[in-house]
């Protein structure tokens, strides 16, 4: 069986795919300055981003949530801050914690009773 090629993840990928999802869980938190369009931020943005949500989830008594979100800001540092050869790896595995991202954003606005539209 032939192997398939994922494409490896980039900051601006992240960003793209789980902005949003980011976004409106940081949103919640009422010391967080969310951008405008999460979806086209720099590597260092999105780090305050994932952090920003950590944060509110940790307040709300989401911790297994909070954890798998500051696991991935501790990789996206890590990776903004490796050689080019590590931070596709780092990458990679911050990309596998924001996976869950929409089901996370999903859980809370049925939790605010928010029909936020993702």
């Amino acid at each position: 069986m032939p192997k398939t090629a994922t494409a490896t993840p980039t900051f601006a990928s992240l960003a793209q795919r789980h902005g949003r999802d980011l976004a409106y869980i940081a949103r919640q938190h009422t010391n967080s300055t969310v951008p405008d369009d999460p979806t086209s931020i720099d590597a260092t943005a999105l780090i305050e981003l994932v952090n920003d949500a950590a944060s509110f989830l940790e307040l709300a008594r989401h911790d297994q949530d909070a954890e798998t979100l500051e696991s991935a800001a501790l990789l996206l540092t890590e990776a903004h801050n490796a050689d080019d050869v590590d931070q596709p790896a780092l990458l990679r595995r911050a990309a596998r914690h924001l996976s869950d991202s929409y089901d996370m954003a999903c859980e809370l606005a049925d939790e605010l009773g928010d029909d936020h539209d993702f």
